[in-house]
Protein backbone atom coordinates (compact mmCIF):
# COMPACT_ATOMS: atom_id res chain seq x y z
CA UNK A 1 0.00 0.00 0.00
CA UNK A 2 1.38 3.41 -1.00
CA UNK A 3 2.18 5.77 1.81
CA UNK A 4 0.41 8.57 -0.10
CA UNK A 5 -2.65 6.77 -1.24
CA UNK A 6 -4.69 4.41 0.85
CA UNK A 7 -6.47 1.87 -1.37
CA UNK A 8 -8.44 -1.15 -0.40
CA UNK A 9 -6.41 -4.34 -0.35
CA UNK A 10 -8.62 -6.72 1.59
CA UNK A 11 -10.91 -9.40 0.24
CA UNK A 12 -15.19 -9.67 -0.24
CA UNK A 13 -17.45 -6.94 -1.71
CA UNK A 14 -20.45 -5.64 0.25
CA UNK A 15 -22.68 -2.68 0.75
CA UNK A 16 -23.55 -1.42 4.23
CA UNK A 17 -26.93 -0.26 5.43
CA UNK A 18 -26.69 2.70 7.79
CA UNK A 19 -28.70 2.88 10.96
CA UNK A 20 -28.44 6.46 12.17
CA UNK A 21 -29.43 7.52 15.68
CA UNK A 22 -29.67 11.27 16.22
CA UNK A 23 -29.76 12.46 19.85
CA UNK A 24 -28.42 16.01 19.84
CA UNK A 25 -24.78 16.89 19.45
CA UNK A 26 -23.47 13.55 20.68
CA UNK A 27 -25.58 11.11 18.68
CA UNK A 28 -23.68 8.22 17.12
CA UNK A 29 -23.89 6.29 13.92
CA UNK A 30 -24.06 2.50 13.77
CA UNK A 31 -23.42 0.65 10.51
CA UNK A 32 -24.41 -2.97 9.96
CA UNK A 33 -23.79 -5.26 7.05
CA UNK A 34 -26.34 -6.49 4.54
CA UNK A 35 -26.00 -8.69 1.51
CA UNK A 36 -24.13 -7.32 -1.49
CA UNK A 37 -25.57 -6.62 -4.94
CA UNK A 38 -25.27 -9.40 -7.49
CA UNK A 39 -21.61 -9.74 -8.45
CA UNK A 40 -19.64 -12.82 -9.32
CA UNK A 41 -16.95 -12.06 -6.75
CA UNK A 42 -18.99 -11.23 -3.65
CA UNK A 43 -19.00 -13.62 -0.70
CA UNK A 44 -20.95 -13.17 2.53
CA UNK A 45 -19.08 -12.05 5.63
CA UNK A 46 -19.85 -10.41 8.94
CA UNK A 47 -19.15 -6.73 9.46
CA UNK A 48 -18.64 -5.55 13.02
CA UNK A 49 -20.88 -2.77 14.31
CA UNK A 50 -19.06 0.50 14.88
CA UNK A 51 -19.72 3.81 16.56
CA UNK A 52 -18.35 7.23 15.68
CA UNK A 53 -19.55 10.51 17.27
CA UNK A 54 -20.89 12.31 14.20
CA UNK A 55 -22.13 15.53 15.83
CA UNK A 56 -20.77 18.53 17.74
CA UNK A 57 -17.76 19.58 15.62
CA UNK A 58 -16.67 23.23 15.54
CA UNK A 59 -14.06 25.46 14.01
CA UNK A 60 -12.88 28.32 16.21
CA UNK A 61 -11.33 31.76 15.87
CA UNK A 62 -10.16 34.09 18.59
CA UNK A 63 -12.00 37.30 19.44
CA UNK A 64 -9.45 40.11 19.41
CA UNK A 65 -11.90 42.87 20.29
CA UNK A 66 -10.80 44.99 23.23
CA UNK A 67 -13.45 45.33 25.91
CA UNK A 68 -14.26 43.89 29.31
CA UNK A 69 -14.48 40.12 29.66
CA UNK A 70 -16.80 38.25 29.20
CA UNK A 71 -18.20 40.68 26.62
CA UNK A 72 -15.06 40.36 24.47
CA UNK A 73 -11.90 38.32 24.32
CA UNK A 74 -13.49 34.90 23.95
CA UNK A 75 -13.96 32.89 20.76
CA UNK A 76 -16.22 32.71 17.76
CA UNK A 77 -17.21 29.15 16.96
CA UNK A 78 -18.95 27.64 13.94
CA UNK A 79 -20.47 24.23 13.32
CA UNK A 80 -18.67 22.41 10.51
CA UNK A 81 -20.69 21.76 7.32
CA UNK A 82 -23.52 24.05 8.51
CA UNK A 83 -24.54 27.50 7.25
CA UNK A 84 -25.83 28.53 10.68
CA UNK A 85 -24.92 27.54 14.25
CA UNK A 86 -27.38 27.47 17.20
CA UNK A 87 -26.11 29.84 19.90
CA UNK A 88 -26.77 29.85 23.64
CA UNK A 89 -29.78 32.20 23.24
CA UNK A 90 -31.44 29.84 20.76
CA UNK A 91 -30.71 32.05 17.75
CA UNK A 92 -29.00 30.54 14.70
CA UNK A 93 -26.08 32.65 13.48
CA UNK A 94 -23.18 32.26 11.07
CA UNK A 95 -20.95 32.11 14.18
CA UNK A 96 -21.59 31.99 17.92
CA UNK A 97 -19.62 33.98 20.48
CA UNK A 98 -18.50 32.04 23.57
CA UNK A 99 -16.78 33.73 26.48
CA UNK A 100 -14.33 30.86 27.03
CA UNK A 101 -13.42 27.30 26.10
CA UNK A 102 -13.74 24.73 28.88
CA UNK A 103 -10.92 22.18 28.50
CA UNK A 104 -11.63 20.28 31.73
CA UNK A 105 -13.24 17.30 29.94
CA UNK A 106 -10.37 16.94 27.47
CA UNK A 107 -8.15 14.19 28.83
CA UNK A 108 -4.75 15.26 27.48
CA UNK A 109 -1.45 16.14 29.09
CA UNK A 110 -0.17 19.67 29.78
CA UNK A 111 2.10 19.76 26.72
CA UNK A 112 -0.68 18.72 24.32
CA UNK A 113 -3.10 21.19 25.92
CA UNK A 114 -0.59 24.02 25.58
CA UNK A 115 -0.12 23.16 21.89
CA UNK A 116 -3.86 23.36 21.30
CA UNK A 117 -4.34 26.56 23.28
CA UNK A 118 -1.47 28.28 21.46
CA UNK A 119 -2.99 27.55 18.05
CA UNK A 120 -4.77 30.53 16.50
CA UNK A 121 -7.68 28.27 15.61
CA UNK A 122 -6.94 27.99 11.89
CA UNK A 123 -5.74 24.37 12.24
CA UNK A 124 -8.06 23.29 15.04
CA UNK A 125 -11.31 21.31 15.17
CA UNK A 126 -13.06 20.82 18.49
CA UNK A 127 -15.85 18.39 19.37
CA UNK A 128 -18.02 19.56 22.22
CA UNK A 129 -21.17 21.41 23.23
CA UNK A 130 -22.13 24.94 24.21
CA UNK A 131 -23.03 25.23 27.90
CA UNK A 132 -24.47 28.28 29.72
CA UNK A 133 -22.39 30.20 32.25
CA UNK A 134 -23.82 33.01 34.39
CA UNK A 135 -21.76 36.15 34.97
CA UNK A 136 -23.01 38.54 37.68
CA UNK A 137 -23.85 41.96 36.20
CA UNK A 138 -23.31 40.65 32.66
CA UNK A 139 -25.86 37.87 32.31
CA UNK A 140 -25.57 34.48 30.64
CA UNK A 141 -22.91 33.56 28.12
CA UNK A 142 -21.99 30.34 26.40
CA UNK A 143 -18.83 28.34 26.94
CA UNK A 144 -17.63 25.58 24.63
CA UNK A 145 -17.07 22.42 26.67
CA UNK A 146 -14.56 20.30 24.72
CA UNK A 147 -14.62 16.50 24.47
CA UNK A 148 -12.04 15.98 21.71
CA UNK A 149 -9.52 18.11 19.81
CA UNK A 150 -8.02 17.58 16.35
CA UNK A 151 -5.10 19.38 14.70
CA UNK A 152 -4.57 19.76 10.94
CA UNK A 153 -1.60 17.85 9.58
CA UNK A 154 -0.39 20.81 7.50
CA UNK A 155 -1.13 24.48 6.85
CA UNK A 156 -2.86 23.65 3.55
CA UNK A 157 -6.29 25.36 3.49
CA UNK A 158 -9.11 22.80 3.79
CA UNK A 159 -11.44 22.64 0.78
CA UNK A 160 -14.54 20.47 0.48
CA UNK A 161 -16.77 18.59 2.88
CA UNK A 162 -15.62 17.66 6.38
CA UNK A 163 -16.07 13.93 6.98
CA UNK A 164 -14.89 11.10 9.17
CA UNK A 165 -13.38 8.04 7.46
CA UNK A 166 -13.46 4.76 9.36
CA UNK A 167 -12.76 1.18 8.32
CA UNK A 168 -15.99 -0.81 8.55
CA UNK A 169 -14.50 -4.30 8.72
CA UNK A 170 -15.48 -5.41 5.21
CA UNK A 171 -12.93 -7.61 3.42
CA UNK A 172 -12.95 -8.39 -0.30
CA UNK A 173 -11.42 -10.77 -2.79
CA UNK A 174 -11.35 -8.14 -5.55
CA UNK A 175 -11.41 -4.37 -6.06
CA UNK A 176 -13.11 -2.00 -5.66
CA UNK A 177 -13.80 -2.79 -2.02
CA UNK A 178 -16.10 -0.45 -0.10
CA UNK A 179 -14.41 -1.03 3.23
CA UNK A 180 -14.43 2.57 4.53
CA UNK A 181 -17.45 4.39 5.95
CA UNK A 182 -17.67 8.09 5.11
CA UNK A 183 -19.62 10.01 7.76
CA UNK A 184 -20.40 13.68 7.06
CA UNK A 185 -19.75 15.68 10.24
CA UNK A 186 -22.78 17.39 11.84
CA UNK A 187 -25.11 15.79 9.29
CA UNK A 188 -27.04 12.47 9.23
CA UNK A 189 -25.21 11.27 6.14
CA UNK A 190 -23.24 8.04 5.82
CA UNK A 191 -21.94 6.24 2.74
CA UNK A 192 -18.98 4.09 1.74
CA UNK A 193 -15.83 4.66 -0.32
CA UNK A 194 -13.47 2.12 -1.81
CA UNK A 195 -10.23 4.13 -1.75
CA UNK A 196 -8.69 7.24 -0.18
CA UNK A 197 -6.14 9.67 -1.62
CA UNK A 198 -4.18 11.73 0.94
CA UNK A 199 -1.47 12.85 -1.48
CA UNK A 200 -2.88 16.36 -2.04
CA UNK A 201 -2.65 17.36 1.63
CA UNK A 202 1.09 18.01 1.63
CA UNK A 203 1.48 15.73 4.66
CA UNK A 204 4.65 13.78 5.39
CA UNK A 205 4.87 10.00 5.12
CA UNK A 206 4.84 9.77 8.92
CA UNK A 207 1.67 11.86 9.12
CA UNK A 208 -0.04 9.76 6.44
CA UNK A 209 0.90 6.60 8.34
CA UNK A 210 -0.70 8.12 11.46
CA UNK A 211 -3.80 9.00 9.42
CA UNK A 212 -4.02 5.42 8.15
CA UNK A 213 -3.91 4.12 11.72
CA UNK A 214 -6.75 6.50 12.60
CA UNK A 215 -8.89 5.15 9.74
CA UNK A 216 -8.42 1.61 11.05
CA UNK A 217 -8.83 2.82 14.64
CA UNK A 218 -11.16 5.51 16.01
CA UNK A 219 -11.68 7.20 12.64
CA UNK A 220 -9.96 10.03 10.76
CA UNK A 221 -11.39 13.52 10.29
CA UNK A 222 -10.60 14.82 6.82
CA UNK A 223 -11.95 17.29 4.29
CA UNK A 224 -12.18 16.91 0.54
CA UNK A 225 -14.38 15.54 -2.23
CA UNK A 226 -15.72 12.20 -3.41
CA UNK A 227 -14.92 11.08 -6.95
CA UNK A 228 -16.27 8.17 -8.98
CA UNK A 229 -13.48 6.46 -10.88
CA UNK A 230 -14.83 5.13 -14.15
CA UNK A 231 -14.49 1.54 -15.29
CA UNK A 232 -15.73 -0.35 -18.33
CA UNK A 233 -17.52 -2.68 -15.96
CA UNK A 234 -20.19 -0.55 -14.16
CA UNK A 235 -20.23 -2.99 -11.23
CA UNK A 236 -16.55 -2.27 -10.54
CA UNK A 237 -16.52 1.53 -10.34
CA UNK A 238 -14.29 2.85 -7.58
CA UNK A 239 -15.62 5.58 -5.28
CA UNK A 240 -12.60 7.52 -4.04
CA UNK A 241 -12.32 10.24 -1.37
CA UNK A 242 -9.67 12.81 -2.32
CA UNK A 243 -8.52 14.76 0.75
CA UNK A 244 -7.25 18.34 0.80
CA UNK A 245 -6.50 18.21 4.56
CA UNK A 246 -6.82 15.81 7.48
CA UNK A 247 -6.87 16.28 11.23
CA UNK A 248 -5.12 14.04 13.74
CA UNK A 249 -6.73 13.45 17.11
CA UNK A 250 -4.86 14.92 20.09
CA UNK A 251 -4.23 11.94 22.34
CA UNK A 252 -2.98 11.76 25.95
CA UNK A 253 0.75 11.16 26.38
Amino acid sequence: MSKRSLDCKYPFIFLLSAVIATNGFFSKVSAQSISAPDTTDSVAATVKNQDFPQWGYYTVRRDFRKCASPLCGGFFIKQINQKATPCIDGVFRSECYVSAIDWSSLKVGPSQLAKIQNDDGSRLILRGSIVPVEFPAFGEFGNLRVKEAFLAATSTPPKGTFVALKNNGIVCITTPCFSTDKLVLNQPNISQVASIDLSQTGATSKQIEAATREIFGKGLITVGRTEVVGNLDPTKRDTKFVATQFYLRVEPN
